[in-house]
């Protein structure tokens, strides 16, 4: 089951990447178990990938799991920073610098978890930094709207991280049944 998930999951990226007009051949991966951490290409264009790829993402796991039937659904996480990276020499097990470490933290934040439990029939769980979200959501040319993001604050490791997740059920950017238990955050 974990493997064909595993696959799944590949062509599940694959086709959302080539859906937004991206070649995942240019992305840097560092694969782990049923993930990947990512470094796009600095030409990349971020409003088309959170713009486009994420709900693309979305609408490619919703067919697989329909088309399937798959008990259980093929979900996923899915988070979004920018900034400095370091690669290649001297760095030999993957990109290093704050933006993975950002990025992953906010990809393991609690109330990103608890976003599937909460939206059961979302597919993905979207969540972008703040930097991401002041820079790329807010200023109008991502086809998200801002009114469907929440914030959120999470702790790991002593230090707190500060996040947007995407929640398009949303109604009207109001407050729904879960939403305080989405929000809190016991880690520490």
């Amino acid at each position: 089951m974990q493997l064909q998930a595993q696959l799944d999951l590949l062509e599940a990226l694959e086709t959302a990447a080539k859906e937004a007009g991206l070649d995942r051949g240019t992305w840097l991966q560092q694969v782990s178990g049923d993930g990947e951490l990512a470094v796009l290409p600095v030409d990349a264009d971020i409003v088309t990938v959170i713009g486009v790829f994420a709900p693309a993402l979305e609408r490619v796991l919703a067919e697989m799991n329909r088309r399937d039937a798959r008990d259980p659904r093929l979900r996923a996480r899915l988070a979004f920073h920018h900034g400095a990276v370091i690669m290649g020499r001297p760095v030999s097990l993957g990109p290093a610098g704050d933006a993975p470490v950002v990025v992953s933290r906010l990809l393991d934040a609690r109330p990103l978890r608890r976003y599937l439990t909460v939206r059961p029939r979302r597919n993905v769980a979207l969540i972008v930094s703040a930097q991401v979200y002041r820079e790329v959501v807010c200023s109008g040319f991502c086809a998200l709207v801002p009114a469907h993001f929440r914030s959120i604050r999470t702790t790991i490791k002593g230090i707190s991280y500060h996040g947007y997740i995407y929640d398009p059920d949303r109604e009207g950017g109001k407050r729904n049944d879960g939403e305080n238990a989405l929000l809190t955050d016991e880690e520490t």
